[in-house]
């Protein structure tokens, strides 16, 4: 019992490698069967890939490299003027989209006549050969006009240049790429052009005039400040001058020069608080200034650092120094003991102090500049109020000389802000023209040894791997799609029926197939149908099969040739053979004999009773059997007769006078004929064309012929076999031609 056991486990795995050989083989044979189709495939691919790549244009890159955000020297500063930072990915990806701008591609299409070029002005193109062979020249422009088939052009030559503008600037930037260098502050500015020379000049060219534009931005934003100082400075000296002489003119037209001399006590202290209210008020300026600075810095999220207070700080410099001292220390020590060690602790704690210390400090400056700009307000209002209380017990003073004092406050007051206007002018005045970029090429453009495109070498490696690859999916599909059947494997597993015999088709057509049997007797076609013959006569174990009908799904399959080759090789082993065509409607038989064709039949047979079976019998010269062909009667339905009694009893008879009646009869999917002749037989022979017939055709004609209850259905011939390919195809489960170039040896053909 374990032996059993142990045998079947082991025929399993055997089965399970066998059917794995047979996968992997079938998809190899697949191929080789169709070797033909995948070579030419692959080299038509691969032969239009590559005259495709060497028609394509050649285009070069060339790469021009910037650095963005680098410190520029401070002759004075004015960054209220000339405020920006240039640091980190965000500024970075601004000046990106400065230099792809199209402002400033409209300068360099401008600067190096690139409207002169093939490739961004596809006007200057000369058409190609072929376009004058265009259908649409033999038709004139009105025709074209009147379909719409071409626009009338309205536009005026301001738009015409204008959109001749933007596509020239559309092309040039589908050739410009920017990109940043990771973690960097380098930007790429990558030129593709079909000239290498022009695609270096282009880069270079974007980035001087990138650092021309934005040199240029701060001098016009230099000069726009400056202008507004200078006007500014007109109007408050005119304003000046007119409270000045105000002043002076009243004090004439009053006559208070000797009383301002010899003031009393209360107008000295009216006098001296003035003093101290103005100046109030200019210190109210300076710090409001102060704080407005501040404020605009913290606004503009730049460092308070710069400002003055901070920077003139002896403690904040002192702590600056400290840190710089640790810091040195503690980089040094980093190496020795590592960011873990315990003073490497301590020193990084230390750090943190001093910065805090610092911010701490910072902080304290800032809130002290507004508490500045408070106290300075309110001594300010604290001052005013008291000249006006003053003023208001003042008895001995006049109306008049209360507005010489407003008048004289005005003009001091025109005078400090003209003298504070006058020095800011004079700073930014001084830096002008001595701007400096925030970006400086680092590597300009060379001129390209090679094309960046197309990669010829990669293309072509592609296409050639594509065009295999295609040619393999066009393989199987085709495979795939293929209806026909091409082994018995296949036909157990569609239509359950046994294959009975292959036989071969014969490549030599210089002689008929039936006679080509009797020349070449140790043909593989002649062992094909002694496999056949031994097969059929091993059908029935209790009685000899003695009629049998061919029959097919479709026409053309070979039924007729295969009865014809049955019979002549059973009767060339001595047995007594009558072959019938019973195909009425177009028989066959007679033609492949040569019989003539006045000679009677089987419909003669059937319509005229006096007629006897040896009257209508052919006998075939070369082995003896007999043929008994279509006839020339007339009839209304073959249907009708096969059904007759007359029928049956011919076949009957046929069957007591030979060893084997052979019945050629007509397609199934054509005519009933064939159902009623093989209630009639013994058995039914079903031929099918091998890779040939639709695999639905031949089961729906399976299940015709089977319907009615009465399957005497022998098996399927697989008729015209190519046994090389059959071979290549490794169907070895069958053992029918496994290997047809080992088998071949024992044949004669």
């Amino acid at each position: 019992m374990y032996e059993s056991k142990e045998n079947s486990q082991l025929a399993d795995e055997s089965q399970q490698v066998d059917n794995t050989e047979i996968s992997l083989s079938s998809i190899i044979n697949t191929l080789w069967l169709r070797k033909r189709l995948l070579v030419s495939v692959t080299f038509l691919i691969t032969v239009l890939a590559v005259l495709t790549i060497y028609q394509l244009v050649p285009r070069y890159t060339a790469t021009t490299q910037l650095l963005i955000g680098i410190n520029s020297a401070k002759v004075v500063d004015i960054e209220e003027v000339m405020s920006g930072n240039l640091k980190g990915d965000t500024a970075v990806i601004g000046e990106m989209e400065v230099i792809k701008s199209r402002e400033l591609a409209k300068k360099i299409i401008e600067h190096l006549h690139l409207d002169q070029y093939e490739e961004f002005n596809p006007k200057l193109k000369k058409p190609g050969f072929l376009s004058q062979f265009s259908p649409s020249n033999l038709i004139p422009q009105s025709w074209k006009e009147s379909i719409g088939s071409t626009k009338i052009d309205n536009r005026s030559e301001e738009e015409k240049a204008e959109t001749h503008l933007t596509n020239l600037t559309n092309a040039f930037l589908s050739k410009v790429t920017v990109s940043q260098v990771k973690r960097s502050q380098v930007i790429n500015i990558s030129i593709e052009a079909e000239d290498p020379k022009l695609a270096a000049k282009i880069g270079n060219e974007v980035a001087d005039q990138y650092i021309v534009g934005q040199m240029q931005a701060k001098f016009d934003a230099t000069k726009k400040a400056t202008d507004w100082l200078n006007d500014q400075l007109g109007d408050l000296k005119q304003k000046l001058e007119s409270s000045e002489r105000a002043v002076e003119s009243y004090k004439k037209s009053h006559d208070l020069l000797e009383v301002s001399k010899g003031t009393g006590l209360s107008q000295q202290q009216l006098s001296e608080v003035n003093s101290q209210l103005i100046i109030a008020r200019a210190q109210r300026a300076e710090a409001e200034a102060k704080y407005q600075q501040v404020e605009s810095i913290t606004r503009n999220g730049q460092d308070i650092d710069s400002v003055s207070d901070v920077l003139n700080s002896g403690l904040i410099s002192s702590l600056r120094s400290q840190e710089a001292e640790v810091q040195r220390k503690y980089s040094e020590m980093l190496v020795e003991y590592g960011a873990r060690h315990p003073r490497m602790i301590q020193m990084q704690a230390e750090l943190g102090d001093i910065k805090a210390k610092i911010s701490l400090e910072v902080k304290k400056i800032a809130a002290g500049l507004h508490h500045s700009l408070d106290v300075a307000k309110a001594r300010e209002s604290s001052l005013a109020d008291s000249l006006q209380q003053m003023a208001s017990k003042s008895t001995g003073n006049s109306q008049a000389e209360v507005e010489l004092h407003a008048l004289e406050r005005e003009a001091t007051a025109n005078k400090a802000l003209f003298e504070t206007f006058l020095g800011r002018f004079k700073e930014t005045a001084s830096t002008q023209g001595i701007e400096q970029a925030d970006a400086r090429v680092i590597s300009y453009a060379e001129v390209p040894l090679g094309a960046s495109f197309p990669k010829k070498n990669l293309m072509i490696t592609v296409s050639i791997l594509g065009a295999i690859f295609f040619a393999v999916f066009l393989v199987f599909v085709l495979e795939m799609l293929n209806p026909g059947v091409r082994s018995p494997e296949q036909i157990e597993a569609l239509f359950h029926l046994s294959t009975l015999g292959i036989v071969p088709k014969v490549m030599e057509m210089k002689i008929p197939v039936h006679q080509y049997l009797l020349e070449k007797p140790q043909s593989a076609l002649a062992e094909a149908l002694n496999t056949l013959r031994i097969s059929l006569s091993l059908l029935n174990p209790d009685s000899a099969v003695k009629s049998v009908l061919i029959t097919s799904s479709v026409p053309g399959e070979g039924k007729s040739t295969l009865a014809s080759l049955i019979s002549r090789h059973s009767a060339s082993a001595g047995k007594k053979v009558v072959l019938v065509d019973s195909d009425l409607r177009r028989p066959t038989i007679g033609k492949i004999f040569d019989i003539d064709k006045t000679q009677l039949g089987l419909t003669d047979l059937l319509m005229n009773h006096e007629l006897k079976i040896s009257d209508v019998l052919v006998t075939d010269d070369q082995t003896g059997m007999k043929i008994l062909t279509r006839g020339h009667s007339t009839y209304i339905n073959p249907s009708d007769l096969f059904a007759s009694q007359r029928m049956k009893t011919i076949i009957d008879q046929l069957r007591e006078e030979f060893d084997l009646v052979i019945l050629d009869s007509a397609p199934i999917m054509a005519v009933s004929d064939t159902r009623i002749l093989s209630r009639l037989v013994d058995k039914t022979l079903f031929v099918l064309s091998w890779d040939s017939t639709p695999k639905r055709v031949v089961s729906s004609a399976i299940h015709t012929l089977s319907k009615d209850g009465h399957n005497n259905i022998a098996g399927i011939v697989l008729q015209k076999v190519n046994l090389e390919q059959y071979g290549r195809y490794g169907y070895g489960d069958s053992g029918y031609y496994y290997s047809y170039g080992r088998y071949k040896q024992y044949y004669t053909s």
